[in-house]
């Protein structure tokens, strides 16, 4: 099981990294808009995350044509041998994946919402595909349906399915209950996914237990002099 944050707000992710629960984080150009984050100061990002621990960085290009992706696509993995560069399902964006796939970058081809995406990606050298799970919800598409088929499809290649725009816990938990593996999750969804208030519960009542003395048990009297002890 491989768990990521999808994210580029330090402040949420510093506590979730130090967890050493989350693989890496997945990032694009929404994302870093959200936080903040120009587009210059991707590689600042990108070198904080690999000081954090992570071992992969997903970082997205923003070419529109295969020339223009595949030549940002040499410069982001030019920051760090643990970027994976996500590129959409575009066809100018699976041709500049084939490319760099050729190349030896890793790819992760993004923005996937049917099936026969997932063959294409995979016919590109892709590492990775991300569906968008609740996307494919809105659009009124079976996004379960489809996640599970894309997993069957790419069993046993190279290509493995990294889920992401997951909107509850317990889509993640339904689906890695079905062999599917990979997931990432916004930082407010990997902080519920931490949690569960009766393990909260039990923890208190441990807590409560050691702090009090055990039934039966003799006070210990003090022996120093001064404070009541015998003295010869």
């Amino acid at each position: 099981m491989r768990l990521y944050l999808d994210s580029a707000d330090r402040d949420a992710l510093g506590p979730l990294l130090e967890t050493g629960l989350f693989g890496g984080v997945t990032t694009n150009p929404l994302i870093l808009h959200r936080a903040g984050i120009r587009q210059h100061e991707g590689p600042a990002l990108v070198d904080w995350l690999v000081d954090q621990g992570c071992g992969h960085v997903f970082v997205q290009t923003t070419a529109d044509d295969a020339a223009g992706t595949v030549q940002e696509g040499l410069e982001l993995r030019g920051l760090s041998d643990r970027v994976v560069v996500k590129i959409p399902a575009t066809v100018a964006g699976l041709t500049a994946a084939r490319r760099l796939a050729d190349d030896g970058v890793p790819v992760l081809v993004t923005a996937i919402y049917h099936a026969r995406q997932a063959l294409l990606a995979n016919a590109a050298g892709a590492r990775w595909i991300a569906p968008y799970l609740g996307r494919m919800g809105a659009a009124r598409r079976n996004g379960r349906e489809q996640v599970l088929t894309m997993q069957t499809l790419l069993r046993g290649t190279a290509t493995r399915v990294l889920v992401a725009g997951i909107k509850d816990v317990q889509q993640v938990v339904d689906l890695a209950a079905l062999d599917v593996d990979a997931f990432t999750l916004g930082t407010d969804l990997a902080e519920q996914l931490l949690q569960e208030s009766l393990t909260e519960d039990a923890v208190a009542e441990f807590s409560c237990a050691t702090a009090k003395p055990a039934p039966g048990s003799i006070p210990a009297v003090s022996t120093a002099r001064g404070q009541g002890a015998a003295t010869s």
